[in-house]
Protein backbone atom coordinates (compact mmCIF):
# COMPACT_ATOMS: atom_id res chain seq x y z
CA UNK A 1 0.00 0.00 0.00
CA UNK A 2 1.35 3.40 -1.01
CA UNK A 3 0.61 7.02 -0.10
CA UNK A 4 -0.37 9.83 -2.44
CA UNK A 5 1.42 13.14 -2.40
CA UNK A 6 -1.72 14.86 -3.77
CA UNK A 7 -5.10 13.79 -5.06
CA UNK A 8 -4.19 15.09 -8.53
CA UNK A 9 -1.57 12.33 -8.63
CA UNK A 10 -4.23 9.60 -8.25
CA UNK A 11 -3.64 7.19 -11.17
CA UNK A 12 -6.40 6.14 -13.54
CA UNK A 13 -6.36 2.61 -12.11
CA UNK A 14 -6.29 2.13 -8.35
CA UNK A 15 -7.51 0.14 -5.38
CA UNK A 16 -8.40 1.73 -2.05
CA UNK A 17 -8.82 -0.33 1.11
CA UNK A 18 -10.01 2.07 3.83
CA UNK A 19 -9.80 0.59 7.31
CA UNK A 20 -12.05 3.20 8.92
CA UNK A 21 -15.40 1.93 7.61
CA UNK A 22 -17.75 0.28 10.08
CA UNK A 23 -20.67 -1.96 9.15
CA UNK A 24 -23.86 -3.19 10.83
CA UNK A 25 -26.10 -5.98 9.57
CA UNK A 26 -29.77 -5.91 10.53
CA UNK A 27 -31.85 -9.06 10.13
CA UNK A 28 -35.10 -10.42 11.53
CA UNK A 29 -38.84 -10.35 10.87
CA UNK A 30 -39.19 -6.63 11.69
CA UNK A 31 -35.97 -5.60 9.95
CA UNK A 32 -37.50 -3.26 7.38
CA UNK A 33 -40.22 -1.76 9.55
CA UNK A 34 -37.75 -1.08 12.35
CA UNK A 35 -35.17 0.58 10.13
CA UNK A 36 -37.94 2.49 8.37
CA UNK A 37 -38.72 4.12 11.72
CA UNK A 38 -35.07 4.98 12.35
CA UNK A 39 -33.60 6.28 9.10
CA UNK A 40 -34.35 9.23 6.84
CA UNK A 41 -35.03 7.09 3.75
CA UNK A 42 -37.83 4.70 2.85
CA UNK A 43 -36.35 1.32 3.68
CA UNK A 44 -39.58 -0.42 2.66
CA UNK A 45 -38.92 0.76 -0.89
CA UNK A 46 -35.21 -0.18 -0.92
CA UNK A 47 -34.70 -2.74 -3.67
CA UNK A 48 -31.91 -5.30 -3.91
CA UNK A 49 -30.36 -3.49 -6.88
CA UNK A 50 -29.75 -0.14 -5.22
CA UNK A 51 -27.87 1.50 -2.36
CA UNK A 52 -28.97 4.69 -0.62
CA UNK A 53 -27.45 7.30 1.64
CA UNK A 54 -29.35 7.92 4.86
CA UNK A 55 -29.02 9.71 8.16
CA UNK A 56 -29.71 8.17 11.55
CA UNK A 57 -30.88 10.87 13.95
CA UNK A 58 -31.90 11.36 17.56
CA UNK A 59 -35.38 12.58 18.40
CA UNK A 60 -34.20 16.19 17.98
CA UNK A 61 -33.11 15.50 14.42
CA UNK A 62 -29.38 15.58 15.20
CA UNK A 63 -27.30 13.11 13.19
CA UNK A 64 -25.65 10.17 14.90
CA UNK A 65 -24.37 8.83 11.58
CA UNK A 66 -24.42 9.41 7.84
CA UNK A 67 -24.80 5.91 6.46
CA UNK A 68 -25.07 4.02 3.21
CA UNK A 69 -27.64 1.24 3.20
CA UNK A 70 -27.87 -1.77 0.88
CA UNK A 71 -29.44 -5.21 1.02
CA UNK A 72 -27.38 -8.38 1.19
CA UNK A 73 -28.83 -11.87 1.58
CA UNK A 74 -31.41 -11.76 4.40
CA UNK A 75 -30.27 -8.46 5.90
CA UNK A 76 -29.70 -4.78 5.40
CA UNK A 77 -26.14 -3.49 5.67
CA UNK A 78 -25.53 -0.05 7.17
CA UNK A 79 -22.00 1.26 6.72
CA UNK A 80 -19.98 4.44 7.04
CA UNK A 81 -17.38 6.07 9.26
CA UNK A 82 -16.70 3.54 12.00
CA UNK A 83 -16.86 6.06 14.81
CA UNK A 84 -20.36 7.13 13.76
CA UNK A 85 -21.46 3.57 12.96
CA UNK A 86 -20.55 2.54 16.51
CA UNK A 87 -22.65 5.41 17.88
CA UNK A 88 -25.52 4.45 15.61
CA UNK A 89 -25.25 0.79 16.57
CA UNK A 90 -25.62 1.61 20.26
CA UNK A 91 -28.79 3.61 19.57
CA UNK A 92 -30.26 1.01 17.23
CA UNK A 93 -29.79 -1.63 19.92
CA UNK A 94 -31.44 0.58 22.53
CA UNK A 95 -34.55 1.24 20.47
CA UNK A 96 -34.75 -2.23 18.94
CA UNK A 97 -35.50 -4.17 22.12
CA UNK A 98 -39.23 -4.31 21.36
CA UNK A 99 -38.85 -5.33 17.70
CA UNK A 100 -38.04 -8.69 16.17
CA UNK A 101 -34.65 -7.65 14.84
CA UNK A 102 -31.09 -8.78 15.27
CA UNK A 103 -28.26 -6.31 14.85
CA UNK A 104 -24.64 -7.37 14.61
CA UNK A 105 -21.42 -5.48 14.04
CA UNK A 106 -19.78 -6.60 10.82
CA UNK A 107 -16.62 -4.48 10.89
CA UNK A 108 -14.39 -7.40 9.95
CA UNK A 109 -16.90 -9.83 8.42
CA UNK A 110 -17.22 -7.57 5.37
CA UNK A 111 -14.19 -6.04 3.65
CA UNK A 112 -14.52 -2.67 1.93
CA UNK A 113 -12.54 -2.29 -1.29
CA UNK A 114 -12.95 0.66 -3.66
CA UNK A 115 -11.68 0.15 -7.21
CA UNK A 116 -11.39 2.62 -10.08
CA UNK A 117 -14.06 2.50 -12.79
CA UNK A 118 -12.37 0.47 -15.54
CA UNK A 119 -10.73 -2.15 -13.34
CA UNK A 120 -13.73 -2.23 -11.01
CA UNK A 121 -16.17 -2.94 -13.83
CA UNK A 122 -14.04 -5.85 -15.05
CA UNK A 123 -13.74 -7.19 -11.51
CA UNK A 124 -17.50 -6.87 -10.97
CA UNK A 125 -18.20 -8.84 -14.13
CA UNK A 126 -15.87 -11.57 -12.89
CA UNK A 127 -17.34 -11.82 -9.38
CA UNK A 128 -20.96 -10.82 -10.03
CA UNK A 129 -21.39 -11.67 -13.73
CA UNK A 130 -22.60 -8.13 -14.39
CA UNK A 131 -21.81 -4.48 -13.67
CA UNK A 132 -23.82 -1.82 -11.77
CA UNK A 133 -25.04 0.49 -14.52
CA UNK A 134 -25.80 3.75 -12.68
CA UNK A 135 -24.81 5.81 -9.67
CA UNK A 136 -25.69 3.91 -6.46
CA UNK A 137 -26.81 0.84 -8.43
CA UNK A 138 -25.93 -2.43 -6.68
CA UNK A 139 -25.44 -6.12 -7.43
CA UNK A 140 -25.15 -8.90 -4.86
CA UNK A 141 -24.45 -12.60 -4.51
CA UNK A 142 -22.75 -14.91 -2.01
CA UNK A 143 -19.51 -12.95 -2.34
CA UNK A 144 -21.11 -9.71 -1.14
CA UNK A 145 -22.24 -6.51 -2.84
CA UNK A 146 -20.77 -4.18 -5.46
CA UNK A 147 -22.01 -0.59 -5.81
CA UNK A 148 -21.23 2.14 -8.30
CA UNK A 149 -20.39 5.08 -6.04
CA UNK A 150 -21.13 8.80 -6.25
CA UNK A 151 -17.43 9.48 -5.81
CA UNK A 152 -15.51 11.47 -8.41
CA UNK A 153 -14.63 9.17 -11.29
CA UNK A 154 -17.40 6.67 -10.31
CA UNK A 155 -15.21 3.97 -8.72
CA UNK A 156 -16.92 0.79 -7.55
CA UNK A 157 -17.28 -0.12 -3.89
CA UNK A 158 -16.97 -3.85 -3.19
CA UNK A 159 -18.39 -4.96 0.17
CA UNK A 160 -17.29 -8.56 0.29
CA UNK A 161 -17.01 -11.53 2.60
CA UNK A 162 -13.68 -13.24 3.22
CA UNK A 163 -14.37 -15.56 0.29
CA UNK A 164 -15.33 -12.62 -1.88
CA UNK A 165 -12.16 -10.80 -0.92
CA UNK A 166 -10.10 -13.87 -1.84
CA UNK A 167 -11.76 -14.04 -5.26
CA UNK A 168 -11.31 -10.31 -5.81
CA UNK A 169 -7.64 -10.46 -4.86
CA UNK A 170 -7.19 -13.46 -7.15
CA UNK A 171 -8.64 -11.50 -10.06
CA UNK A 172 -6.46 -8.46 -9.33
CA UNK A 173 -3.26 -10.48 -8.93
CA UNK A 174 -3.88 -12.30 -12.21
CA UNK A 175 -4.86 -9.24 -14.22
CA UNK A 176 -3.59 -6.10 -12.45
CA UNK A 177 -0.73 -7.18 -10.23
CA UNK A 178 0.92 -3.76 -10.43
CA UNK A 179 -2.17 -1.68 -9.64
CA UNK A 180 -1.61 1.16 -7.15
CA UNK A 181 -3.10 0.47 -3.72
CA UNK A 182 -4.09 3.13 -1.19
CA UNK A 183 -5.73 3.34 2.22
CA UNK A 184 -8.08 5.48 4.29
CA UNK A 185 -6.45 8.93 3.74
CA UNK A 186 -6.85 8.73 -0.03
CA UNK A 187 -10.40 7.41 0.31
CA UNK A 188 -11.33 10.20 2.72
CA UNK A 189 -9.83 12.83 0.40
CA UNK A 190 -11.88 11.46 -2.50
CA UNK A 191 -15.02 11.59 -0.36
CA UNK A 192 -14.34 15.22 0.59
CA UNK A 193 -13.88 16.44 -3.00
CA UNK A 194 -16.99 14.46 -3.95
CA UNK A 195 -19.04 16.24 -1.29
CA UNK A 196 -19.87 13.11 0.71
CA UNK A 197 -20.37 14.13 4.36
CA UNK A 198 -19.60 12.20 7.53
CA UNK A 199 -19.59 12.85 11.26
CA UNK A 200 -17.25 11.52 13.89
CA UNK A 201 -15.93 12.34 17.36
CA UNK A 202 -17.39 15.50 18.89
CA UNK A 203 -19.47 16.17 15.76
CA UNK A 204 -21.74 13.18 16.37
CA UNK A 205 -25.16 14.48 17.39
CA UNK A 206 -24.45 18.13 16.50
CA UNK A 207 -26.14 18.72 13.13
CA UNK A 208 -29.44 18.05 11.42
CA UNK A 209 -29.13 16.17 8.10
CA UNK A 210 -29.62 19.23 5.87
CA UNK A 211 -26.63 20.94 7.51
CA UNK A 212 -24.58 18.01 6.19
CA UNK A 213 -26.10 18.12 2.67
CA UNK A 214 -27.74 14.72 3.15
CA UNK A 215 -30.73 15.83 1.05
CA UNK A 216 -28.34 16.70 -1.79
CA UNK A 217 -27.09 13.11 -2.01
CA UNK A 218 -30.64 11.70 -2.04
CA UNK A 219 -30.45 10.69 1.61
CA UNK A 220 -33.82 12.02 2.81
CA UNK A 221 -37.30 10.93 1.69
CA UNK A 222 -39.55 13.76 2.81
CA UNK A 223 -42.78 11.92 1.97
CA UNK A 224 -42.19 8.78 4.04
CA UNK A 225 -43.78 7.84 7.34
CA UNK A 226 -42.53 8.72 10.82
CA UNK A 227 -38.94 8.18 11.90
CA UNK A 228 -36.62 9.44 14.61
CA UNK A 229 -36.19 13.20 14.26
CA UNK A 230 -38.69 13.51 11.39
CA UNK A 231 -40.50 16.56 12.80
CA UNK A 232 -37.32 18.60 12.95
CA UNK A 233 -36.07 17.41 9.55
CA UNK A 234 -39.42 18.13 7.87
CA UNK A 235 -39.95 21.47 9.60
CA UNK A 236 -36.48 22.58 8.59
CA UNK A 237 -37.31 21.93 4.97
CA UNK A 238 -40.90 23.08 4.69
CA UNK A 239 -40.36 26.23 6.75
CA UNK A 240 -36.97 27.01 5.22
CA UNK A 241 -35.21 27.22 8.56
CA UNK A 242 -31.87 25.66 7.67
CA UNK A 243 -29.09 28.25 7.57
CA UNK A 244 -26.06 25.96 7.36
CA UNK A 245 -24.48 23.53 4.89
CA UNK A 246 -21.29 21.53 4.38
CA UNK A 247 -18.49 22.81 2.13
CA UNK A 248 -15.29 21.16 0.93
CA UNK A 249 -11.78 22.66 1.00
CA UNK A 250 -8.24 21.70 0.08
CA UNK A 251 -5.08 22.91 1.78
CA UNK A 252 -1.70 23.03 -0.02
CA UNK A 253 0.09 21.57 3.02
CA UNK A 254 -0.27 18.42 5.12
CA UNK A 255 -1.71 19.15 8.55
CA UNK A 256 -3.14 17.22 11.46
CA UNK A 257 -6.87 17.73 11.91
CA UNK A 258 -9.72 16.47 14.05
CA UNK A 259 -13.48 16.51 13.75
CA UNK A 260 -14.69 19.68 15.44
CA UNK A 261 -11.67 21.86 14.59
CA UNK A 262 -12.69 25.49 14.13
CA UNK A 263 -12.87 27.03 10.67
CA UNK A 264 -12.70 30.83 10.49
CA UNK A 265 -14.16 33.11 7.81
CA UNK A 266 -12.72 36.46 6.75
CA UNK A 267 -15.03 39.43 7.28
CA UNK A 268 -13.36 42.59 6.07
CA UNK A 269 -10.01 42.82 7.80
CA UNK A 270 -11.07 40.48 10.58
CA UNK A 271 -11.57 36.75 11.00
CA UNK A 272 -14.58 35.26 12.76
CA UNK A 273 -15.56 31.72 13.66
CA UNK A 274 -17.39 30.22 10.69
CA UNK A 275 -17.99 26.59 11.63
CA UNK A 276 -16.41 23.21 12.30
CA UNK A 277 -14.63 20.42 10.46
CA UNK A 278 -16.73 17.28 10.03
CA UNK A 279 -14.59 15.21 7.61
CA UNK A 280 -10.90 15.44 6.79
CA UNK A 281 -7.92 13.77 5.14
CA UNK A 282 -4.18 14.37 5.16
CA UNK A 283 -1.96 13.28 2.27
CA UNK A 284 1.81 13.67 1.96
CA UNK A 285 1.72 17.19 0.49
CA UNK A 286 -1.83 18.45 1.02
CA UNK A 287 -4.97 18.16 3.14
CA UNK A 288 -8.72 18.14 2.60
CA UNK A 289 -11.66 18.88 4.85
CA UNK A 290 -15.42 19.39 4.91
CA UNK A 291 -16.85 21.96 7.28
CA UNK A 292 -20.37 23.02 8.23
CA UNK A 293 -20.69 26.76 7.57
CA UNK A 294 -23.38 29.32 6.78
CA UNK A 295 -25.25 28.10 3.71
CA UNK A 296 -24.80 31.44 1.94
CA UNK A 297 -21.04 30.89 1.84
CA UNK A 298 -19.71 32.06 -1.53
CA UNK A 299 -17.12 30.45 -3.76
CA UNK A 300 -14.74 33.40 -3.21
CA UNK A 301 -15.13 33.65 0.56
CA UNK A 302 -11.79 33.22 2.31
CA UNK A 303 -11.53 30.68 5.15
CA UNK A 304 -8.79 29.17 7.24
CA UNK A 305 -8.31 26.63 9.98
CA UNK A 306 -8.00 28.45 13.28
CA UNK A 307 -4.94 26.34 14.08
CA UNK A 308 -3.36 27.08 10.69
CA UNK A 309 -3.90 30.81 10.08
CA UNK A 310 -1.17 31.16 7.46
CA UNK A 311 -3.17 29.35 4.77
CA UNK A 312 -6.33 30.92 3.37
CA UNK A 313 -8.63 28.74 1.25
CA UNK A 314 -11.90 29.09 -0.64
CA UNK A 315 -14.60 26.41 -1.04
CA UNK A 316 -14.26 23.78 -3.74
CA UNK A 317 -17.12 23.41 -6.20
CA UNK A 318 -19.60 20.82 -4.95
CA UNK A 319 -20.88 18.23 -7.45
CA UNK A 320 -24.50 18.99 -6.49
CA UNK A 321 -26.73 21.87 -5.49
CA UNK A 322 -27.35 22.61 -1.82
CA UNK A 323 -30.34 24.84 -2.64
CA UNK A 324 -33.49 23.42 -1.12
CA UNK A 325 -36.97 24.42 -2.17
CA UNK A 326 -39.56 25.17 0.48
CA UNK A 327 -42.66 23.17 -0.32
CA UNK A 328 -46.07 22.58 1.12
CA UNK A 329 -46.06 19.96 3.80
CA UNK A 330 -47.20 16.64 2.31
CA UNK A 331 -49.82 14.42 3.82
CA UNK A 332 -48.53 11.37 5.65
CA UNK A 333 -48.34 8.44 3.31
CA UNK A 334 -47.26 5.86 5.88
CA UNK A 335 -44.93 4.49 3.22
Amino acid sequence: MTSLTSLSALPDDFVMQPDNIGCIKVTGEDRDSYLHGQLTVNINALTSDQARFAAHCDNKGKVWAVLEVVRHEDGVLLYGNRDAVDASFAQLQKYGVFSKVEMTEQHTAYRHIVISQNVGRAAAKTLFSDVPDASMAALSNDYGVVIQTRLEGSPLHFIVTAEGEAQLNKYLSENHDDIASFGAPEYEALCVVSGIPAVSGDMIGQYIPQMLNVQAIDGIDFDKGCYMGQEVVARTRFLGRNKRAAFSFSLPVPTSMNAGDTVEKQLGENWRRGGNVVRYATLADESYFMAVLANDTGSDDAHRLAELPAHEVTPLALPYSIAQENRDKPGRTGA
